[in-house]
């Protein structure tokens, strides 16, 4: 019911606001008349001269859906525009004598000005008189049908090629999602093939562990985020599989604030970054393998910090995996400049990856 109400309401606006124009003009030439006269020392009712302009307006209201119609046709743009213009000449010569005709005609019923005159009389020194002006109100409204109608294409252009922009970003940010999906299965089966010669049972569980993890990773409907809560059920079946790799060397610390569990976040944000800490981190690292991720806000924005105890990230300039430059790109891609990605040394030891997005609650939609 609201729906009909709305498109009912929206069928209504357009001649509403199409009448108001024409009244609009109506008062407007009124005033100016009136100004006009009473500017000479002469004295006329502005109600008077109101009344004599509403038919004027009104008739070219009722001519300004034919003369788009016909600006339709004939447009004066384009390779046919100059043999158009030749169509609208005597068009526009047309409609100005028509209208002429019914405003006298108008005239003669509700004021009795003609008198005696002849009634062509009267239309034939009306449109001798009027004649300019009337050609000139029929050229605005070819105009003004043209503006709008190069406004409409510009913005449809603009349009499609925003939608095609977006549909491009929506493409390029699958890819990217994608390629981890091969990248993370090719280590995790390499670490069960090391683990089938020495702990079968282990390479059985991890196996299982691996079903869960692909099963969650890939029931998607095709959102680009996802809740941190379900995030982080993602990364704890990555972080049991890695247990039963390193076993007592992995240690993994979580903390995060409650109140973002409900925060959207990219899909996949956080196992590229911790699988990072540990295979540059714990793997060369030859006691206790730490790994601590830490989620909080500072009121605007959300920020996910991942650090490790491993040799860090040393003095030369780091070279970027697929997992941490597709990370880097997909944040790019859907945050723009409202993120921020850093990959630094520890103050001790290791390295810290932190990741600044704009906070959303789970309930409110992205801007």
């Amino acid at each position: 019911m609201t729906q009909r109400t709305d498109d009912r309401r929206g069928g209504y606006r357009g001649p509403i606001l199409t009448a108001a124009i024409w009244l609009a003009l109506a008062l407007l030439f009124a005033t100016q008349n009136y100004v006009t006269i009473r500017n000479q020392g002469q004295y006329v009712s502005w109600w008077t001269l109101l009344y004599r302009e509403i038919p004027v307006w009104v008739i070219w209201g009722a001519f300004a859906p034919m003369i788009s119609r016909l600006a339709r046709r004939y447009p004066i743009g384009g390779d046919d525009g100059y043999s158009n213009l030749l169509i609208h000449i005597p068009a526009g010569v047309t409609f100005s004598f028509a209208h002429i005709f019914l405003v006298v005609a108008v005239a003669s019923i509700l004021r009795e000005e003609i008198g005696t005159r002849p009634f062509w009389e009267t239309v034939s020194t009306t449109f001798t008189n009027s004649f300019a002006i009337t050609i000139a109100v029929y050229a605005f409204l070819l105009t003004a049908y043209h503006a709008l109608d190069f406004y409409r294409a510009y913005r449809s252009r603009e349009l499609a090629a925003s939608q095609l922009e977006a549909g491009l970003a929506r493409a390029r940010l699958d890819v990217l999602r994608m390629q981890i999906h091969p990248h993370f299965l090719f280590n995790t089966l390499h670490g069960i093939s090391g683990l089938m010669a020495k702990d079968v049972p282990a390479a059985r569980r991890m196996i299982a562990r691996l079903s869960d993890l692909l099963r969650l990773s890939l029931e998607s409907d095709g959102a680009q985020e996802i809740a941190l809560d379900g995030e982080l059920e993602l990364l704890d079946k990555y972080i049991e599989i890695q247990r039963m790799r390193f076993g007592d060397r992995l240690r993994v610390d979580i903390r995060v604030e409650p109140a973002l569990r409900r925060a959207p976040v990219p899909r996949l944000i956080l196992q590229p970054l911790v699988e990072n800490a540990i295979r540059h981190g714990i793997e060369r690292h030859a006691g206790m393998g730490s790994v601590e991720i830490e989620g909080g806000s500072d009121g605007e924005s959300i920020y996910i910090v991942v650090r490790d105890n491993g040799p860090g990230i040393g003095g030369a300039p780091l070279r970027e995996g697929i997992g941490l430059a597709n990370t880097r790109e997909r944040l790019a891609q859907l945050y723009g400049a409202r993120q921020s990605f850093t990959i630094e040394n520890g103050a001790d030891s290791g390295a810290v990856v932190t990741i600044m997005l704009p906070l959303r609650r789970g309930d409110e939609p992205d801007e």
